[in-house]
């Protein structure tokens, strides 16, 4: 929410400086009347601003623990994509779906089958800035947040051809694992 409010911020100081009344040279107080067409102009513009730029609620990710091994249960219901990335949308999203290579934040939990939890940002407090569908995160992240709208939740259960494969990732991800992520996508950016 910070950046929504410092970029209104920046614009209303741009829209004020472009609307100015031409500069007196004299040192003079300026006119009661423009004093006050000025601040009725950037409290009008702040208002439409913010009315204009939903809140962000902030999450706390209490949606997305889980505790114990995943069961079949917890993946009915959920659609298969042509590359084998499974998902479930848990919330629907209220905003526009990302542009390819364009800067995103995400927050998650990463799971893998067995129910340990390898990675959160939600434990961090802060969601993953990157650019989405610029190879920058696994296949599955870029190929689901692609097709999510801003504020959405979604479940993920990635095959390992879409996420860290033969390989496995830093003795924490083991070779050929399917991963399951709670994925929100938070907001984008310009």
């Amino acid at each position: 929410m910070r950046g929504f409010r410092a970029i209104s911020n920046v614009a209303a100081r741009k829209l004020l400086v472009t609307c100015r009344p031409p500069t007196v040279r004299a040192a003079t107080t300026p006119p009661a009347a423009a004093v006050f067409a000025r601040r009725t102009l950037l409290a009008g513009t702040l208002t439409t601003l913010s009315l204009s730029t939903p809140a962000l609620a902030k999450s706390d990710g209490a949606w997305a623990k889980h505790s114990g091994a995943f069961v079949d249960a917890d993946f009915e219901d959920m659609t298969t994509a042509p590359s084998g990335l499974q998902y479930r949308v848990v919330e629907e999203g209220y905003g526009v779906k990302p542009q390819q290579g364009q800067k995103i934040k995400a927050h998650y939990a990463g799971y893998l089958l067995n129910g340990k939890k390898f990675d959160a940002s939600y434990d961090r407090g802060s969601p993953l800035p990157f650019a989405v569908g610029a190879g920058q995160v696994i296949k599955g992240w870029d190929e689901a947040l692609l097709d999510m709208k801003v504020g959405e939740k979604r479940l993920l259960k990635i095959p390992a051809n879409l996420a860290y494969g033969a390989r496995g990732a830093g003795g924490v991800i083991p070779p050929d694992a399917t991963l399951v992520f709670y994925v929100e996508l938070v907001t984008l950016a310009a």
